[in-house]
């Protein structure tokens, strides 16, 4: 697919997507229940279809309605042998079920496409290596077997807090007491946050005492109704447009969400925009934006759109605690430096650092051709980025917003903004 993107003035509500992070806990507590159990205000994009299809090949019954699914638990200490789950490109899906896998001491091959497999996976391959179980990994799938053992878990902290989470889904069922300690630096602590309430709502408790949690053996998952909340994730795409082009009311979000990308509101107000809320709406206005050193640890997702916000900020951001962007359906370090310098924008980075000097200004002579590198926050932040431009770009292979947001330029047309289908 591509599309042109033209420079144009946006306005109005934005009704904000349900939280992919929260569905995918959602989805997999609902399938380890007992009883039946509704997930309400669900957007179906690949990552969370990926999260489902697993879910079903351990067994769980998933019943999809327009934007909700009815989902009957599954027992995993029941599975049948050679079991094979498809996480499509979704590392949500790869790194939390990986441990749901090895409750049943079945065989079970997880399969992923573009750049999944070749994302960190060590901290499984130790744990499994250090119990004697099977952990075999290739370019084109993960196979592992055998049964977990309760006991003392110690992991690190600064790699993907999606192991974390992953090892909490499942320890509570085993049948003894187990901890799960976190060496510094811990990152992305929030998503852990995310994983712990979802847990507790369905009837599942954890203590925590600062880097370590106690989790009681013997537990079970009991059904419970959700109704997803907005993501800031992806609110920060259209908060970032506000913030460069025209009022916008975003509409769907939890004002005291645990979401880690709620930094996005704390970034804009200190780059100077103005920032209203009212029950589950959030108002962001426009503003001559200052620069300011972002520190990307805790919310990496947001390092795309906000690559952006530097770009159209007068003087110099520097954006540090990137390195974990390098390791995402793209090389998004990478790929956001090729893109922006296709606008001319002045960006230094390094391993785990971008420094952009920015302008209020971008148009060029030439139309510029813009790759998604088969990523949907690249499309996504390409796309604000032009709209907010003087000059029409073409993003080609926009299909990867599919991944997570697959109304994302229906929804942007809805606001103004000129997007056309080629």
């Amino acid at each position: 697919m591509k599309v042109k993107i033209t420079p144009s003035k946006v306005s109005g509500t934005i009704a904000i997507p349900a939280s992919k992070s929260i569905s995918h806990r959602a989805i997999i507590c609902a399938s380890l229940a007992q009883g039946k159990s509704t997930i309400t205000n669900l957007t179906f994009s690949k990552d969370i279809e990926a999260t489902i299809s697993c879910m079903r090949s351990f067994g769980a019954k998933i019943e999809v309605q327009k934007n909700s699914c009815i989902i009957e638990g599954c027992n995993l200490f029941d599975l049948q042998d050679g079991i094979c789950c498809d996480c499509n490109e979704s590392g949500s899906t790869l790194r939390f079920l990986i441990p749901a896998g090895a409750l049943s001491n079945k065989k079970v091959t997880y399969l992923g496409k573009g750049r999944l497999l070749e994302r960190p996976m060590g901290i499984y391959q130790k744990i499994f290596d250090e119990q004697k179980l099977l952990f075999e990994q290739s370019q084109d799938a993960i196979h592992i077997q055998g049964k977990l053992q309760s006991g003392h878990y110690q992991i690190d902290g600064n790699i993907s807090s999606q192991f974390i989470s992953g090892l909490l889904f499942v320890l509570p069922l085993l049948d003894s007491d187990s901890t799960l300690t976190i060496n510094e630096p811990y990152e992305s602590r929030s998503y852990v946050d995310l994983t712990l309430d979802m847990l507790k709502c369905f009837g599942i408790e954890i203590k925590q005492d600062k880097n370590t949690y106690y989790i009681k053996g013997n537990q079970k998952y009991i059904a419970h109704d959700v109704k997803i909340e907005g993501d800031y994730s992806q609110m920060a795409f259209f908060g970032v447009l506000a913030g460069l082009n025209s009022s916008l009311t975003c509409s769907n979000m939890n004002l005291n969400s645990v979401q880690g990308d709620k930094a996005i509101l704390d970034i804009l107000a200190s780059a100077g925009c103005s920032i209203n809320s009212k029950k589950d709406f959030i108002t962001i206005h426009p503003s001559k934006l200052q620069p300011k050193t972002i520190d990307l640890s805790d919310c990496p997702d947001l390092g795309p759109i906000l690559c952006v916000l530097a770009s159209y900020c007068e003087q110099t951001t520097t954006i540090i605690n990137a390195q974990r962007l390098r390791m995402k359906e793209s090389d998004r370090i990478e790929a956001m430096e090729v893109e922006l310098k296709k606008w001319n924008v002045d960006i230094q980075t390094t391993f785990d650092t971008i420094t952009i000097h920015g302008k209020s200004e971008y148009a060029l002579d030439d139309i510029p051709i813009i790759d998604s590198h088969n990523d949907h926050r690249i499309v996504m932040a390409m796309c604000v980025f032009g709209l907010c431009a003087n000059t029409p770009c073409i993003i080609e292979n926009a299909q990867a917003i599919t991944k997570s947001y697959p109304d994302f330029f229906e929804d942007i047309q809805r606001i103004g903004g000129k997007v056309e289908i080629l």
